[in-house]
């Protein structure tokens, strides 16, 4: 054996075991590795639920953006009706004598918004007597830079008769929302060119998308699309199943 690494001790000075150690010193290190073991279990659990709930074995809460209520689907019932006010100067598809009003709050730049126009669409060919549907704008300008233009766009529109013509316009192309491009569906429309962009790139209808997001805001509308039927809120873009099982407890109660 290498001298260097191991050397004979004196007689009568001989190395002890643990085991031949004073029981004082014995008892304190007994004491000390059955602390490190329980320490080591409480880590090893304790690191073994945070993974379970990291990994789905707990309930997790759905991812939400703050911006868009789009994309926080819900299968809860509303928790109540609240009354929404639906004004003459309102955009208004339907009879005035419908048993059921659905007002749409919506963002002509948001994806859920373009998403759940089918679902608006599949409701007014189901209920074409009983269903109303209200726009109500509410541009989200911090992520859909686009979106208040847009609004201005289809409000000029329909100061010559084509707001729901320009509105399908603007959600068939949401991703290519420029104002050239509202002056190119403005011609197409048919609409007065010189007017619409007088209109358009005046400012003359700011106030009125203002005012929809303004009055959206106070009921407390918060991302896109938020809808209201009979007054009872649809958050995000919701099935039509969904839709559809509301509008039928609003007509079970006429």
């Amino acid at each position: 054996m290498d001298n260097q690494h191991w050397q004979q001790a004196p007689a009568g000075d001989q190395p002890q075991s643990i085991f031949s150690a004073p029981p004082k010193t014995t008892f304190a290190l007994g004491v000390m590795v059955g602390v490190s073991a329980i320490s080591l279990f409480g880590f090893i659990w304790s690191f073994s639920s945070y993974r379970k709930a990291v990994e789905g074995e707990t309930p997790k809460v759905a991812a939400t953006n703050t911006n868009t209520a789009a994309a926080v689907p819900t299968d809860t019932a509303p928790t109540g009706p609240i009354d929404v006010t639906v004004g003459k100067d309102d955009w208004v598809l339907g009879k005035d004598d419908a048993k059921v009003t659905l007002v749409e709050f919506s963002d002509f730049e948001c994806p859920y918004c373009s998403s759940f126009k089918s679902v608006i669409d599949q409701v007014r060919q189901a209920y074409p007597d009983d269903v109303r549907v209200v726009y109500k704008h509410y541009p989200l300008s911090t992520i859909h830079p686009n979106a208040q233009k847009a609004g201005e766009a289809a409000e000029c529109a329909g100061d010559q008769g084509k707001f729901w013509e320009m509105h399908d316009k603007l959600f068939a192309n949401n991703t290519t929302l420029t104002v050239a491009n509202y002056k190119t569906w403005a011609k197409e429309l048919g609409l007065s060119e010189s007017k619409f962009a007088s209109c358009l790139d005046g400012g003359e209808k700011a106030d009125d998308v203002a005012a929809d997001q303004s009055y959206g805001d106070s009921i407390g509308v918060a991302g896109t699309p938020t809808s209201y039927v009979n007054g009872n809120i649809v958050s995000g873009a919701q099935s039509y199943d969904y839709v559809k099982n509301l509008i039928d407890q609003e007509l079970a109660k006429s």
